[in-house]
């Protein structure tokens, strides 16, 4: 009797440590299946992107998509083949927008380029070589002289480049990029801005293509919201 009893004792715990383990499993499963299936669905405020806390008013029936970027920064240079190639393809339904991030002097110096080579009618011949310059070449833009030395006989002369550079429309376009950047609270390059109202990074769990599928989500948001609001 009493080794039945023991017997009995022993299969008890031994059906009880394998319900314990059964529960385990599914707990981990369950939680597996929490967590990924807002990838499944779309994306999560507050890990892939975020609602800014004091949006901007875009008007237009395309949605807007700003690009924070700088010609110093290694990760947009890296970034900016695939952002080309997603902007074109979305262009029917996408505002793509570039703006320079201004955190020192030397990148402020690269913006007022930026916007010297749009004046100019430059920037799609322009923008993607002068990237290469900065990274690949490893040159110095650190002055006037030194841009408009690199400019000249591109499609525009020294003297025109400095004319273009030192423009009332170059500053005014400048403090506004850096305006809208302390606005936003950009702190950190590429960043991306969907209609004024959502921010995108590069970070651990976004990288390049991610990031692209975040705004792609975020942009058919964004119109299937508009529609709705016209339907109502």
């Amino acid at each position: 009797m009493s080794k039945e009893k023991s017997f009995l004792a022993k299969q008890k715990i031994a059906l009880g440590l394998v319900s314990l383990i059964v529960i385990g499993i599914v707990i981990y499963f369950s939680t597996i299946v929490v967590k990924d299936a807002p990838i499944i669905a779309g994306f999560v405020e507050g890990e892939h992107y975020k609602l800014l806390e004091n949006p901007r008013r875009v008007r237009g029936d395309k949605i807007e998509v700003m690009e924070f970027f700088s010609y110093g920064c290694i990760h947009c240079y890296n970034l900016d083949p695939e952002l080309n190639a997603w902007a074109e393809a979305s262009a029917d339904k996408v505002k793509f927008v570039r703006t320079p991030a201004i955190s020192s002097d030397y990148w402020r110096m690269l913006g007022r380029n930026y916007y010297t080579m749009q004046k100019l009618g430059m920037t799609e011949e322009s923008h993607l070589l002068f990237f290469r310059q900065v990274h690949d070449v490893k040159r110095n833009f650190s002055s006037i002289k030194r841009l408009a030395a690199y400019f000249d006989g591109k499609g525009t002369t020294a003297e025109e480049y400095t004319k273009a550079f030192n423009s009332p429309e170059v500053a005014r376009k400048i403090a506004t990029a850096d305006q809208l950047s302390r606005r936003m609270l950009i702190a950190s390059v590429p960043t991306m801005i969907v209609n004024g109202k959502y921010m995108v990074q590069l970070t651990r769990t976004v990288g390049v293509s991610r990031m692209l599928e975040v705004l792609d989500f975020l942009v058919d948001k964004e119109l299937a919201d508009k529609e709705l609001s016209i339907v109502q």
